[in-house]
C-alpha cells in the first residue's frame, strides 16, 4: 500500500536532493571531519558509511558554491601526514561524533534522516573494534554453535549495539553459499556451505535485527560462494548453471524475502554468464530487474557494493559506472574506492552525470522517485522518522548490559572446534614448555587497547604457565621473522602458533606450518577457517579453530590447549576439507 507520508516527502524533494539520497559515501575516522557538511548539506547525500579505524584518505573539502563558479582551487586542502591513523577513541566519544553528523543532516531543507551504515561480521572483519565493543564470531562461528537461537540473539545485540552508537544500517547478514574451499574472500564470513544452513541462520539474524529497527543488507547477490577470486582485484566469474544458481545461491534470499526480512540487497561485482556474460551483477538489468525484481518478487533497497572495486573499474570508470548501476536497478551507491584515490572530487561529476541521465531520459522521473520510495520506505520501517536515529539507550548501558556480555561470551565459547588431534597433545600439561609463535594484525583489524592487542594469545596461554616462549610475526611472517624462527627451533620440542588468514592479500602463515612440521616438531595449530589451502595443512597433527578470532575466542581456545574447557561446536561445513 502506498504511504501518503512518504510520496508527500518525496514531492517536496528537488532533483538533487533525490540524487544525493541515493550516495553511501565513506567517512573514516574516528573524530568529525568537516569534509562531511559539504557531502550532507551541498550535496545532499544520504548516508554515510563509517570505517572508523580505517587510515584517513580524505583528501579534500567539497564546497559547492565554489565548483559551480569554477573556483575549486580556492577549497580548503586536507591533507593529513602519509599514513596517519583514526586516535583511540571511547565508544561514547564515537558516538557524539556520530550525532553531530545526524544533527547536520536533518537540518538540511529536506530533513531526511541520515543512514549511517556500517559492517559488523565478527572476527577481524567489522568496523567498530575498539573500546570494548562486544565482538562476535563470524558468521560460519554462529552456525559452529549448532543453534540458529544464537544467531538471532547476535542479531538483537548487533541491533542494540548499532543504535546506541547512531547507527542504523548494517551490511549483513552473508547470504553466500560458500561451497568452494579456495574462496579467498567470502570463506568463514558465510554460515556454510549448505544452502539450507545459510537461510535458516541468516533468516534467524535477520529476525533479530529487524527487532532493533537496524536495516539488514543481505549480499552478495546472486551469491559469491562458488569463487577463487575476489572482486576488490579483478572480475570474479561465477560459471554456474541457471538451475544451480536458482537452487544453491538463490535459495536464502528467496526465504528471507518470503519472510518479508531483507529491507535492503547489496550486489555482486562478479560476472554469472549463465544469465548475463557482459555485465557483472551490480550493473546487470537481466539479474537486478529480471531475476531480482521481477521473478523473485523483492521490492526493497538494492545497493551496490563498493563501486570503486576492481570488479567494477576494470570495465567502467566509477562516474559511468554510477549511472550503469542505478539503470540497471540499483538504489544505492556505496562511493568506496579500492585504492587511496579520494572520491570527494567526484560527487560532483557524479551528480551531474545522474541529473544529466533523468534531464535526458535515460533514467525516467518515475525511476528515480521508485528508488527514492524504497529507500525513504525502508528508514520508516525502521523507525527513523520517529527517532532521528537516536536510541533511547547509551551505548555505555548497552556494553555494560549482562544479557549482551552474556550473549557475545556464549557465542565466542561455541565456535571453537578441536578439527583433529592426531598426536593426543591436548590438553598441555601446565609444566609443558613449548614456543607459542602469534601473528600480529594492522591497527585497523586488531585495535591495540586494552580489550584486543596482538599478543593477547600468548598472555592468555601464559595465564595458565610460565614455561612458554614467545615470537611474534606478521600475518604473513617475512624472511627475517622465519630466519628468527629458524634459529630458536631446535630449542624447543613443541610449538604452539595461530595460522590464522585473512582476505585482501594478508593472507597466513602455511608456509612457517610446513617447516616446523618438516623438522619433526609436535605442533599445535589454531586456524580460524575449516580450509586447508588457507590455513590448516595436512602436514599439522593437532588443529584447533575458531570460526572467528575475538579476544573471548583467543581465551576459550586457550582454556582448551590447557584442560580448563571443552568444545561445544559442531563442524560447520558438509565436508572434512
Amino acid at each position: 500500500m502506498d504511504n501518503v507520508f512518504l510520496r508527500n516527502k518525496i514531492s517536496a524533494m528537488t532533483l538533487d536532493e533525490k540524487i544525493g539520497l541515493t550516495l553511501s559515501i565513506i567517512v573514516e575516522g574516528t573524530t568529525f571531519i568537516p569534509a562531511v557538511e559539504g557531502y550532507l548539506k551541498d550535496y545532499n547525500c544520504g548516508g554515510i558509511r563509517v570505517v572508523p579505524a580505517e587510515v584517513y584518505k580524505q583528501r579534500m573539502i567539497i564546497n559547492k558554491a565554489l565548483r559551480d563558479q569554477g573556483q575549486e582551487h580556492l577549497e580548503k586542502i586536507y591533507i593529513p601526514e602519509q599514513g596517519a591513523t583514526s586516535p583511540s577513541v571511547t565508544l561514547r566519544q564515537y558516538a557524539e561524533t556520530l550525532g553531530r553528523y545526524h544533527d547536520m543532516a536533518v537540518s538540511r531543507r529536506s530533513g531526511i534522516p541520515l543512514r549511517v551504515i556500517f559492517d559488523q561480521e565478527g572476527g577481524f572483519s567489522r568496523d567498530l573494534t575498539f573500546g570494548g565493543t562486544p565482538i562476535f564470531p563470524k558468521q560460519m562461528g554462529l552456525t559452529a554453535g549448532g543453534d540458529p537461537e544464537m544467531a538471532y540473539e547476535t542479531g538483537k545485540a548487533l541491533g542494540r549495539i548499532a543504535r546506541a552508537m547512531g547507527i542504523n544500517m548494517i551490511h549483513s547478514p552473508i547470504l553466500d553459499v560458500n561451497v568452494n574451499p579456495d574462496n579467498p574472500e567470502i570463506y568463514t564470513r558465510a554460515f556454510s556451505d549448505s544452502a539450507e544452513v545459510v537461510a535458516e541462520y541468516a533468516l534467524a539474524m535477520a529476525r533479530g535485527m529487524k527487532e532493533q529497527g537496524l536495516i539488514a543488507t543481505g549480499k552478495h547477490f546472486p551469491g559469491r560462494g562458488d569463487s577463487d577470486g575476489d572482486a576488490h582485484f579483478e572480475i570474479p566469474i561465477i560459471d554456474i548453471s541457471r538451475d544451480t544458481l536458482w537452487n544453491r545461491e538463490l535459495y536464502p534470499y528467496r526465504v528471507l524475502i518470503e519472510k518479508n526480512m531483507l529491507p535492503a540487497i547489496m550486489t555482486a561485482h562478479s560476472l554469472y554468464p549463465a544469465v548475463d556474460d557482459e555485465n557483472v551483477a551490480s550493473l546487470s538489468k537481466k539479474l537486478l530487474q529480471g531475476v531480482l525484481r521481477e521473478k523473485m518478487g523483492f521490492n526493497g533497497v538494492i545497493t551496490t557494493d563498493a563501486i570503486g572495486m576492481k570488479g567494477v573499474t576494470l570495465k567502467h570508470d566509477v562516474v559511468s559506472a554510477c549511472e550503469v548501476a542505478l539503470d540497471a536497478g540499483s538504489d544505492m551507491i556505496l562511493l568506496r574506492m579500492a585504492t587511496a584515490d579520494p572520491v570527494g572530487p567526484l560527487i560532483p561529476q557524479i551528480i551531474n552525470r545522474i541529473r544529466d541521465a533523468v534531464e535526458q531520459g535515460r533514467i525516467s522521473e518515475s525511476e528515480m522517485d521508485g528508488k527514492v520510495y524504497r529507500i525513504l520506505e525502508s528508514y520508516y520501517n525502521a523507525g527513523l522518522f520517529n527517532t532521528g536515529g537516536a536510541s533511547a539507550e547509551t551505548i555505555d548501558q548497552v556494553v555494560a548490559d549482562k544479557a549482551i556480555q552474556s550473549v557475545c561470551a556464549e557465542a565466542n565459547a561455541r565456535c571453537v572446534h578441536v578439527y583433529r588431534d592426531q598426536d593426543g597433545l591436548l590438553p598441555l600439561p601446565r609444566e609443558q614448555r613449548a614456543l607459542v609463535i602469534e601473528q600480529s594484525f594492522p591497527r585497523t583489524y586488531c585495535p591495540n587497547d586494552g580489550h584486543w592487542y596482538s599478543g593477547l594469545f600468548y598472555d592468555k596461554l601464559s595465564a595458565y604457565s610460565n614455561q612458554l616462549s614467545f615470537i611474534q610475526t606478521k600475518v604473513k611472517a617475512t624472511a627475517e621473522q622465519e630466519a628468527l624462527i629458524e634459529q630458536h627451533l631446535d630449542d624447543f620440542d613443541l610449538v604452539i602458533m595461530t595460522n590464522w588468514y585473512y582476505r585482501g592479500g594478508l593472507d597466513s602463515n602455511n608456509d612457517v606450518v610446513r617447516k616446523i612440521a618438516g623438522r619433526g616438531k609436535k605442533l599445535i595449530v589454531v586456524g580460524n577457517t575449516p580450509y586447508e589451502g588457507q590455513c590448516i595443512p595436512k602436514e599439522a597433527g593437532t588443529v584447533i579453530v575458531q570460526f572467528g578470532v575475538t579476544p573471548l575466542s583467543i581465551a576459550t581456545v586457550a582454556d582448551i590447549i590447557f584442560g580448563q574447557a571443552h568444545p561445544r561446536s559442531i563442524w560447520p561445513v558438509q565436508s572434512n576439507c
